[in-house]
């Protein structure tokens, strides 16, 4: 008895998922009484107003669902909910068919009243049913979560990525960054091509200066290696001269000395010609 019980207990629903389950039932059971009415103001406008006039009010009506239907599917791909679609679809569908009443009453011969009737029925029976899967879902959905089976399921099931739907703002967001990206990519590019040129015309001019820095270096080598062999003929020239000033110091003493015994023997015979002389007076 206690285990059915705290099973009862488990089963009810608290009251804030309960409140959140009649928000939504009573949205689309309103949705329900206004369509009836709609239908209900077209049978009376059918019976006191003219056929053109009411032929115009039901465009305008048309009109006007039409333009709900398309904001609501807006606001559903903004905020990516299927609720705001479902009201947006049921709103283009309601316009669609407030379009081809008269067309249909005309083709096939319907009475006005007998069709908005049964098409009045036929959208109320289409909210109930849309009442009764939704309590169903939600009650099933909080049931799920109070289980643990459900988690373990999840958590040994591979892991499934769905694609979301993005904004228009974001997606234009996201391509305005590539854009960027692209264009620093390029300026980037740009950048480097323009230094790879840079460097590229530093190495040319490099090259012509390096060639004259080994043309000078060689001529400077030569110049020295000139300058050396000149300083070396210049040492010999003097070492030369200085052992040719020599040999003629030499030379020239020698000269002396042979040319002196010469003086002497001259002096000699210039005594024995006097002499002779004298003894030949």
């Amino acid at each position: 008895m206690e285990k059915e019980e705290k099973k009862a207990k488990e089963k009810k629903l608290p009251k804030e998922v309960s409140q959140a389950i009649l928000k939504k039932i009573v949205f689309n059971v309103l949705k329900a009484i206004g369509i009836i009415l709609y239908f209900v103001i077209l049978n009376l406008a059918y019976v006191r107003m003219n056929r053109e006039r009411l032929i115009g009010d039901i465009e305008i009506f048309s009109g006007t669902f039409l333009v709900l239907g398309l904001v609501f599917l807006e606001l559903a791909y903004r905020k990516d909910s299927g609720e705001k679609a479902i009201t947006a679809i049921e709103f283009i569908v309601l316009s669609l068919h407030s379009l081809s009443i008269m067309h249909v009453i005309s083709m096939y011969k319907y009475d006005f009243r007998l069709y908005l009737l049964t098409s009045s029925y036929i959208f109320a029976i289409y909210y109930v049913l849309k009442a009764i899967i939704i309590y169903t879902k939600e009650r099933k959905k909080y049931l799920n979560s109070l289980s643990d089976i459900s988690e373990i399921v999840k958590k040994d099931e591979p892991i499934k990525k769905e694609a979301k739907k993005r904004n228009k703002k974001e997606e234009n967001e996201e391509i305005a960054e590539v854009k960027k990206e692209e264009i620093k990519g390029k300026t980037a590019k740009n950048k480097e091509k323009k230094r790879v040129e840079k460097v590229e015309k530093e190495n040319l001019e490099e090259k012509p200066k390096s060639k004259r820095n080994v043309k000078k270096n060689k001529t400077t080598k030569q110049q020295e290696k000139t300058s050396k062999t000149g300083k070396t003929t210049k040492a010999k020239s003097k070492t030369t001269k200085t052992k040719e000033s020599k040999e003629d110091t030499k030379t020239k003493t020698k000269v002396k000395t042979k040319t002196k015994p010469n003086s002497k023997t001259k002096s000699n015979t210039k005594n024995k010609t006097k002499k002779e002389v004298e003894n030949n007076d």
